[in-house]
């Protein structure tokens, strides 16, 4: 059978390892996330649909106390719950039935303490078979909807070579993105390339090395609390400096870390300056979309080139590749379409020459306003991905021109002082 989603839900400070290292424990179950307070889950559920919830019972506590209303309270009974048993939570006769009136699709109750991965699967998919084979279309377990992977906005964005504009491409997507009243969090996964750290605002804001130690742990509201917030609206987080010892730990806490802020964030952002390798594969499980960033000129034609064979190797769906041309004018050799036909990828935007934000960038880390010449084709570029923008944020008018040394080629690029 394909694998089962599953969600844990526990109160911030209980201790999940257990239960969560009994979920990873086994191939056929795909863990979704773990939330850490009602608010949370409901997220968690409208992003990912798992099929099973396993709920503490402080959790529910917090639901008797402050019940849900409309969409919410819905989007709870999707899943299969169980109870999670064994927390060091104890409860009366009357707390248990006041518990089980609650508007959630119980399946049973599942002590932690005493059970291993396997005996886990096959309660839940013996459940799972029972509900699905009884249950009306849409119900979690027909096939009708997606899975955690599926149903994340992930986007990478990585250059064909060094100094292609990678970076501020990022900021200039992230700041697009926050417009639309969005969570965003742009981050990186790498401490000697990071460029995002020179870009928070002074001493504002905590970096990935400090809050991976507490990835299985972290919620909305710590989030904001300790993350550098742009006034552009997104979240910045910089990878930080690491030390020299534990960097297998370290390595072993990214992906929980990455798999609660896809379901804590609308959208998640990454800034991957390194070589493609071993980190990028690890990132293919969350079947991001990939944006590759070139110049319009032969040399990062040919990078370009290099970066999509790998990456087809890889295992990404082409449709999850785009192209964006970044510094387009009229000094050079290759047209858009040229270079898109090279890669084999489809054209996402063109990107105009724009010295005086790209030095106000390099120099001073100011991110382009979104009325600005690149902050109009970062809009364009955001809502070609299929997001909405609000309406005043657009450009309101545009200008073609033919860029490449007589080629009749229409470059969609915003008329300068407009």
């Amino acid at each position: 059978m394909n694998q089962i989603s599953v969600a844990i839900a526990l109160q911030s400070g209980e201790t999940g390892s257990r239960a969560i290292d009994l979920v990873e424990g086994h191939p056929l179950l795909d863990f979704c996330g773990a939330a850490r307070s009602l608010a949370d889950l409901i997220r968690l559920l409208e992003r990912f649909h798992p099929r099973v919830l396993l709920i503490s019972p402080s959790i529910l506590e917090d639901l008797m106390a402050n019940p849900l209303q409309g969409e919410a309270l819905n989007r709870l009974g999707d899943p299969l719950s169980f109870l999670l048993y064994g927390l060091e939570v104890k409860w009366k006769a009357e707390d248990m039935m006041k518990a089980l009136r609650q508007p959630l699709r119980y399946c049973g109750i599942i002590n932690i303490a005493d059970m291993d991965s396997e005996e886990l699967f096959r309660q839940m998919r013996e459940k799972v078979q029972l509900y699905s084979s009884n249950s009306p279309a849409g119900f979690p377990g027909n096939g009708t909807i997606k899975s955690a992977r599926d149903a994340s906005r992930f986007l990478i964005v990585t250059g064909c070579k060094g100094g292609v504009g990678s970076t501020l491409l990022s900021c200039l997507l992230s700041s697009a993105l926050a417009s639309s009243r969005q969570r965003v969090l742009l981050m990186d996964m790498d401490a000697e390339l990071s460029q995002l750290l020179h870009i928070k605002n002074g001493e504002d804001g905590k970096s990935l090395m400090d809050l991976l130690p507490i990835a299985e742990d972290i919620s909305w509201d710590l989030i904001r609390a300790s993350v550098n917030r742009q006034p552009s609206g997104f979240y910045l987080l910089p990878y930080g400096l690491r030390s020299l010892e534990g960097v297998e730990i370290e390595e072993a806490l990214r992906a929980p870390f990455l798999r609660n802020m896809l379901f804590l964030f609308d959208v998640v952002i990454m800034d991957f300056r390194r070589s493609l390798g071993r980190d990028f594969l690890t990132l293919l499980h969350h079947n991001p979309t990939v944006i590759l960033v070139s110049l319009p000129d032969t040399l990062s034609a040919n990078c370009a080139r290099r970066k999509v064979s790998f990456i087809g190797r890889s295992g990404l769906e082409r449709e999850r590749l785009r192209l964006i041309l970044n510094r387009c004018g009229s000094h050079h050799a290759l047209g858009p379409d040229e270079i898109a036909r090279a890669t084999g990828l489809d054209l996402l935007a063109c990107l105009p020459e724009d010295d005086r934000h790209g030095r106000d960038f390099a120099e001073l880390g100011q991110i382009p306003r979104l009325d600005s010449n690149l902050g109009r084709a970062a809009i364009r570029a955001v809502t070609a991905l299929g997001f909405e923008i609000p309406g005043e944020c657009r450009t309101s008018g545009r200008k073609s021109f033919k860029a490449f040394r007589g080629r009749h080629q229409e470059v969609a690029v915003e008329e300068r002082g407009s």
